[in-house]
Order: C-alpha cells, then structure tokens, then sequence
C-alpha cells in the first residue's frame, strides 16, 4: 500500500472530522472536502457578538456517552463543562421534568409513589395510557408526520421507565459541552499537517476515480436518486432575541400539546452554565423547532425507518458496494440516525479497519 496516496473524505461533520483524524495520524495524507463554507455538518454553531451566546445553528446536540474510548478522544481535543442535560415537558398548561420516572409520574397523577411501586402502576393500562396520550401521542404526531390515531400507544411499553427521582435525560457516565463550543473541536481534529481542508466544495461520484474516499453525504444523493430519494423528516427553526435573561429556566422545554405548532423550544444559554457573563447577560435567545416532511433542497435530519426505506437502502448500499474504494459512512452515508459518540465511535472503526487493511 503506497502511503503517499491522497484520501478524499467527503464530508466534514464528526464522523468525517474522525475519519480525516484516525487516517492523518497513521501518516496518510488527507483532503478533506466539505460542500459548506464551514465545517461542523449539523453540529456547527455560531458565537452571537452581542451576548456571546453560543448558538447551535442546527439544533441542540448534547454531547454523552459511556464508552471510555470515545471519551478519551474527544477530551484529547477540547475539555468539556459538565454540563448535565435535562428536559421539562409542558403539557396542559403546566411543566413537567423528563424522562418516565418518580418525578413525572408522582407529579402528574399527584402521588408519592416509592420506587418499588413504580413498576406495577406503570403496569396498569389506565396509568400506561394517560402518560402516553399526555407526553408521547401528539409529541410524535407532531415529530414524525404521523396522525394520532396512527401511533400505536404501546410504544409507551418500550420506554424505560426508571424507578428513581433521577431527572438526567441521559444515562451515560460522561456528559458535557465543549468549553471553547462545538467549532473548536472540530478546528482541532483537523489541525494537523497531513490534513488539507476545502470549504464549498462537493464530493461528485464522477470524482473518484482511483481515489479512496470516506464519504458521509446522502448516499441516495451520491447516485443521482436514481432509485428514488430515501424519506428524511427534516427542522424547522424559528429563532427569537428576547431582552430578559432568561426566558424558561433551562436548555430544552419539549411542547407535547397538539395546540402548539412546534415541538420543543431551546434556550442555548444555558448550555455554558459556566460562563457567568454570558448567563447574566440582560438578553437570550430562544429556538423553536418544527417537525417537517422532507422535500429536496431541504436539510435532513431524521431518516424515516420502514420496510419501504429499508429496501431502498439497500439498493443504494449494493451500488456503493460496485466500488470497491468507497467507503460511505455517517449519518447520511448511513442512512441512521447517530448520537455524536457512536458516530465517532464507528468513525473509529471504519478508519482502524482501512488502515489494516492496507497496510
């Protein structure tokens, strides 16, 4: 294998960031092609001057985990806060702390359940059914595109429900927001001397030639749709400076009611809980997001999981698989929806597995 060869990845969100990392570090040479005038992908942020806010441009991405691995290897590129997520829910005029446990169930039935009864009231389809029509029914009507009737209410038997006053939305070991933001991580994976970075540039098929190329753009895109475009829920973000500072006490307030259009508001501010000037600052600013169908031209978010997308996937991924130097990879690439850690966790992955197998 001739080291000297120049890899393309396509793609400078944190799965491509990674790749382009692992493979730089191994002494391959990297060129790294990002069809934005930025890189990030969909974890770009953007530092408001007037309040130093940092503003996730494409919604808010948490980052947590409990794989040491990964842990280990963002923190070699910037330290994060600590900051600990947690999520209210406002329903029928009142707010509500999520996920299912103690907190939400005690306050919503007004009970003072012990963690040992929690299980077998939960059991009761009566008490299953009133959390689910409260807190999930019109929440994924309005998420997912879907019409109530069409939600199947015993999903709420798939969601873990914890027996515990513990509020942390997640459950990994590790949580935190980078304290320099999301745009020093990635200034830093790409910070190295066999990494070469161009901005507004698009990766095309006719491009790869004799090249090896990590790609994580829409693999559907890549061939043209020539079987059809994959189905993707895409955002819609409503964006609002407001001059108090503080508009709702946290980072993320889900809206669960049919009666409101969006389905949660964000408060970035309080992501930098650490950054006393930016948290007494006399001003904020508030998102509201909005679930959507996705139509070309749009941003995609959220891949649509069924038989139908799956089968067509499946077509993309035989076509990939004709070229035995692509590596398609990522959220889009993979047509699935990654948290951050398990994104760099198979970045990982896939870039140790190429480098052995071309050594």
């Amino acid at each position: 294998m001739d080291s000297s060869e120049t890899i393309i990845v396509a793609g400078a969100g944190i799965w491509g960031c990674t790749v382009a990392r692992v493979l730089a570090e191994a002494g391959r040479q990297v060129e790294v092609w990002e069809k934005r005038p930025v890189t990030g992908g969909n974890v770009r942020c953007e530092t408001d001057e007037k309040t130093g806010i940092e503003v996730h441009t494409y919604g808010s991405h948490i980052f947590h985990t409990h794989l040491p691995e990964v842990w280990e290897f963002v923190n070699r590129f910037v330290r994060m806060n600590g900051y600990q997520h947690k999520v209210l829910a406002r329903h029928d005029g009142k707010t509500y702390f999520l996920p299912l446990g103690l907190t939400l169930v005690n306050a919503f039935f007004g009970v003072e359940l012990k963690p040992s009864e929690l299980p077998d009231f939960m059991r009761d389809e009566a008490h299953s059914k009133a959390i689910f029509d409260a807190f999930f029914r019109n929440y994924t009507s309005k998420q997912w595109g879907k019409a109530p009737e069409e939600i199947d209410p015993t999903i709420i038997k798939r969601v873990p429900v914890r027996a515990t006053y513990d509020v942390n939305y997640f459950n990994d070991y590790w949580q935190g927001i980078p304290e320099s933001g999301y745009n020093s991580l990635f200034e830093r994976l790409l910070d190295h001397p066999n990494i070469k970075v161009t901005t507004g540039k698009t990766f095309r098929l006719e491009d790869l030639g004799e090249k090896t190329v990590f790609y994580s753009g829409p693999i559907d895109e890549l061939f043209g749709f020539k079987f059809g475009p994959l189905p993707w829920r895409t955002l819609r973000f409503e964006t609002e400076r407001l001059p108090i500072a503080d508009a709702q006490g946290t980072s993320v307030v889900n809206y669960v009611d049919a009666d409101v259009p969006y389905t949660r508001q964000h408060e970035y501010k309080h992501y930098h809980p650490e950054q006393k000037s930016v948290m007494e600052h006399p001003e904020t600013i508030v998102c509201r997001e909005y679930s959507a169908a996705w139509q070309p031209g749009d941003e995609p978010y959220y891949p649509v999981n069924n038989e139908e997308s799956a089968a067509l996937l499946s077509r993309y991924q035989a076509e990939a698989a004709n070229h035995p130097k692509l590596v398609v990879g990522g959220r889009l690439g993979a047509y699935k929806y990654f948290d951050m850690d398990k994104s760099i966790e198979a970045a990982l992955n896939t870039a140790r597995q190429y480098l052995e197998e071309n050594k």
